[in-house]
């Protein structure tokens, strides 16, 4: 057996040999020299393939269970969970667009960024990190690609809806006129809350744009004549309040004229009377 024949890498002391038994084939055969030739490199060749191929078999296997008993359950989690519902999950990734969160085992849906907060310009990472738990309300769930979009923000209350909520139709407010547009002018109720004043409530006659009345900055007063809360929505009105502001006037004036006129025909009754 020559020495390269011995194993698949190279050997420089054979004495650990002596006395072993070994498996080997023949690979030639001199009867003229009484010579033959063994070698052990094929076997063992074929030996490590086996072991290889095995091991490769063995591990490919080991992949396809971990997929299938992931797939068992992400399947198991997607029935757990449904689209409105509130859950408590975990932060399992920080991205810059969001945060991804595991709702189920093997269920891991995306917050966005613009469902983090109703505040818009916070960010995943103000929110929370890696391994936090945080309470999610689930927008939607695509099954086919394997999507579920997340809302923190539909867990919260809205802080616009708070502050506007305490305004009612007919409240006259003092209001801040914030921006100009081509259909009326945009003012600030409060910190958070703003409203709008269409063109046709800026002034009791027609003009032709807001700016012809109104300047941004300007304090004027305005009466609440729409709302509504889910759409963020809230029409006010100045002109009304002029009018109504007319037509009390107007009615003052008339009773304290009314109130004269009476007191003089009755002064007049009596002096007839005499």
């Amino acid at each position: 057996m020559p020495a390269s024949h011995v194993e698949l890498r190279r050997v420089e002391d054979f004495t650990g040999y002596i006395g072993k038994e070994l498996e080997a084939e023949i690979i030639e055969v001199d009867l003229e020299k009484k010579r033959i030739v063994v070698s052990r490199r094929d076997l063992l060749r074929a030996e490590a393939d086996a072991k290889r191929k095995a091991y490769k078999e063995a591990k490919e296997a080991r992949i396809a269970a971990a997929k299938e008993a992931r797939a068992a359950a992400e399947e198991a989690a997607y029935n757990s969970v449904e689209e409105g519902k509130v859950y408590t999950g975990k932060v399992v990734k920080v991205a810059e667009f969001g945060l991804f969160v595991e709702i189920g085992e093997g269920l891991v849906g995306l917050v966005h960024n613009t469902e983090l907060s109703w505040d818009r310009s916070v960010k995943a990472a103000d929110v929370a990190k890696e391994g936090d738990e945080v309470t999610v309300l689930v927008k939607s769930i695509d099954r086919e690609n394997k999507r579920v979009a997340l809302s923190i923000k539909a867990t919260l209350e809205d802080p616009w809806k708070v502050e506007a909520s305490q305004f009612h139709i007919g409240d006259i407010l003092d209001v801040e006129v914030v921006r100009l547009l081509a259909f009326g002018a945009i003012v600030k109720l409060s910190d958070k809350v703003e409203g709008l004043v269409h063109i046709s409530e800026i002034a009791p006659e027609r003009i032709e744009a807001p700016s012809d009345v109104l300047e941004v900055g300007q304090v004027v007063k305005a009466e609440i004549i729409k709302m509504d809360l889910d759409s963020k929505k809230i029409g006010l009105s100045i002109s009304k309040v002029k009018r109504d502001a007319e037509k009390n006037e107007f009615r003052s004036y008339m009773g304290s004229k009314k109130s004269h006129l009476s007191q003089n025909l009755s002064e007049q009754l009596e002096s007839l009377e005499k």
